[in-house]
């Protein structure tokens, strides 16, 4: 049985999940302020296909074959020619993160950024071992 995908399918779901929906969230209203979320989103795909055996490919030996009334007269089974195959697959992955939102009120628009205090901690963190090390290496290095 051979399967077959349905790529109109496929290809209707991935055109839906990009646009500036994914982007760009529903605003939001407050107190006549309305803010727009915005997010960065990193999308990937892939697809695989596959087909049948080439001539040759083996099977197991048929066990009626190698009978002692062999006209061959050999005795031992034959493999049979593998006929069949198959195969597909379709992936799709995405990740996303805030940015930011837009805030328009009275005095225009503005662009707020989202921080990140995590990746600031983080980066801070790797900054101080790295002149830690730096300084340990130099004090090492002048006791010689």
């Amino acid at each position: 049985m051979r399967y077959t995908p349905d790529l109109s399918r496929i290809s209707e779901a991935v055109a839906e999940s990009f646009g500036v929906r994914e982007v760009y969230g529903e605003p939001i209203e407050r107190d006549g302020v309305i803010v727009v979320p915005a997010a960065r989103v990193w999308s990937g795909g892939g697809a695989g296909g596959g087909g049948g055996t080439e001539p040759g490919a083996l099977t197991e030996p048929d066990p009626t074959e190698g009978r002692t009334d062999d006209p061959a007269g050999s005795g031992a089974p034959e493999p049979h020619v593998l006929a069949e195959g198959g195969g597909g697959g379709v992936g799709f992955g995405r990740r996303a993160g805030p940015v930011g939102a837009f805030v328009v009120d009275d005095h225009g628009v503005r662009w707020v950024p989202a921080v990140n205090v995590n990746r600031i901690v983080l980066g801070g963190q790797v900054a101080f071992v790295l002149a830690a090390a730096l300084v340990g290496w130099a004090v090492a290095r002048r006791r010689r």
